[in-house]
């Protein structure tokens, strides 16, 4: 039985009523992880250091090794004598631990879990229940899932069932037709083809115990726990020249088995009336079981790595930690950047398509954008777009220049011309320049562009991101690919990094991205092919030329877009 201390009474009772002639027994493995469980955090501590931990760890192997010494004992006199080594050397200091132990496993369940008292039954060998959560595993990976109907279920367990006998009838056939070359003594000689080869192979380690070591005086547990001779059997059997037959095998043992076999009664079954009568819980179909509790106490035990500041970069805590000595240089950046100038001049340059335009045709100011006067197209003009719909049209491209060392001072009327002046504050933080092909400057030439178009448009008309973009000829949306796309770490990145933390990319940033690596892509297309025309051999030129070129390009757009 798999169960931990509150579960086994109940099952305890159940069995004793359910099956009164049957030795039931406590599986080994799910008692060890329940005293790993409640016993190893006093142990292990993550929070002392590295050398700390290790002592702890060294100290709970030691402890939970005298456990499994205590499980292990062959008689009742070597387990009382290892219980007091136990208390001895634990007592008082890991005083909870050691009662853990005593209270709910050794002084209720100590004949169904210790070697002294297990082996005093027929159990060949199992004393886990690892075989049979193994088959419940295989059903459930022929399941699939737990929401399946009666006959789909009993369809898909009996593929799972009809698999499993027909290996079994395969290998029992095998092993009746082969023997492996360790068991072709004498010895075996009678019972060839009759006992499977596991039952031999335990034999086998019984009969080299003959040439090792003095046998002790016979007990008789290994053949009333396994159902095998024992060493002193086969020692009796090659003194008298005699060799082993069915009669000293459990017909557990054999190949072949005869009479008809008992049928096992199903155990009466307790529906959840509560969950029966629930409307609002939804029924699982996953057949993953959940985490034990020592899996999650052996997952807490393992030391983790120390986290890394992502504002100051040091080990040891997080950004919106106290310790952090940056922590709130964001609020120091948004307040210097609150007393920027806000009126600054705005250059209007188009995103190439064809040929290449000078930015001067252009050029505009954000008075003008201001007082509400039309904004001039290009030549080819904005009820072309959105007349045609064509992706391969030029598209208007705002750039705005932040003024990173001047802010606004109080306006004081001057003598000369009536004008207010603008002071400049060399108090003033300075505000990181963003590169022309940065994602975050991008989104604010396409959101500045879309701003002048919505001034522009009459009075009372609709104003969306849809209709600028079909106005314009823009994609209205993109496929999933691209967006994954942009979130590569060569593009976008998965995170937009600002002075307050780190954010997803919204879609329409991402649009905006998109859209400009495609108005990017037509110009350098169309910049190649003009010099391919002008100059054919202009293309045999070495990788240092052409890196040449990308960044003369580079710095070109960049004064392009900062002018």
């Amino acid at each position: 039985m798999g169960l931990g201390p509150a579960q086994v009474p109940a099952c305890m009772n159940a069995v004793e009523s359910c099956f009164p002639s049957s030795i039931s027994l406590l599986c080994l493995w799910h008692a060890n992880k329940a005293v790993l469980r409640y016993c190893q955090p006093t142990f292990v501590h993550h929070k002392q250091g590295s050398e700390a931990y290790q002592q702890g760890l060294s100290d709970w192997n030691d402890f939970f090794n005298h456990w499994h010494s205590i499980m292990r004992s062959s008689d009742e006199q070597a387990f009382d004598q290892r219980v007091q080594e136990l208390e001895k050397r634990y007592l008082p200091q890991y005083l909870e631990e050691v009662g853990y132990i005593k209270s709910n496993w050794l002084d209720p369940y100590k004949k169904k879990l210790v070697k002294a008292w297990v082996d005093q039954h027929t159990h060949f060998g199992n004393v886990v229940t690892s075989r049979v959560e193994g088959i419940h595993g295989l059903l459930k990976s022929h399941l699939k899932k737990s929401t399946l109907d009666l006959f789909e279920a009993w369809r898909a367990m009996k593929h799972a069932l009809l698999n499993q006998l027909s290996e079994l009838r395969s290998n029992q056939v095998r092993q009746q037709m082969r023997i492996p070359i360790e068991l072709s003594g004498s010895l075996y000689s009678a019972i060839r083809g009759w006992i499977s080869h596991e039952a031999l192979r335990k034999v086998e380690e019984q009969r080299k115990r003959l040439m090792k070591e003095d046998l002790p005086s016979c007990i008789g547990t290994f053949s009333r726990s396994h159902g095998l001779p024992c060493a002193h059997i086969l020692k009796a059997l090659q003194e008298q020249g005699q060799t082993l037959r069915l009669e000293h095998f459990h017909p557990h043992w054999h190949l072949s088995r005869h009479g008809v076999h008992q049928v096992l009664l199903e155990p009466r079954h307790r529906s959840n009336r509560i969950a029966a009568d629930s409307t609002t819980s939804k029924s699982q179909s996953s057949t993953q079981r959940e985490p034990s509790a020592f899996e999650a106490v052996q997952a807490a035990a393992q030391p983790k790595a120390r986290p890394t500041c992502s504002r100051c970069h040091k080990l040891g805590h997080k950004m919106t930690s106290k310790a952090c000595p940056q922590r709130y240089e964001g609020i120091l950046y948004l307040s210097s950047s609150s007393a920027q100038v806000e009126a600054m001049p705005v250059a209007l340059s188009p995103a190439l398509s064809g040929e290449a335009r000078p930015a001067a045709a252009v050029s505009a100011s954000v008075s003008s954008l201001q007082e509400g006067e039309p904004l001039e197209a290009p030549s080819s003009g904005l009820s072309g777009h959105a007349g045609s719909g064509r992706d391969d049209t030029s598209c208007i491209v705002v750039s705005i220049e932040t003024a990173a060392s001047s802010a606004v001072s109080s306006a004081k009327p001057s003598t000369q011309g009536g004008t207010s002046p603008v002071a400049s504050s060399s108090t003033a933080s300075v505000a990181p320049t963003l590169r022309y092909d940065d994602p975050q400057a991008i989104y604010r030439r396409y959101v500045a562009t879309r701003d002048a178009w919505y001034k522009a448009q009459p009075r009372g008309s609709v104003k969306t991101n849809q209709q600028y973009r079909r106005a314009l000829g823009l994609p209205l949306r993109y496929d999933k690919a691209s967006y994954q796309w942009c979130l590569d770490w060569k593009q976008m990145g998965k995170l937009c990094t600002t002075p307050t933390g780190s954010r997803d990319w919204s879609k329409e940033e991402m649009m905006a991205y998109l859209d400009w690596c495609k108005a990017e892509d037509d110009r350098v297309e169309a910049q190649v092919a003009a010099e391919m025309e002008s100059n054919p051999f202009s293309s045999r030129r070495g990788m240092r030329d052409i890196w040449e070129a990308a960044e003369n390009d580079g710095k070109e757009q960049q004064e392009l877009y900062s002018a």
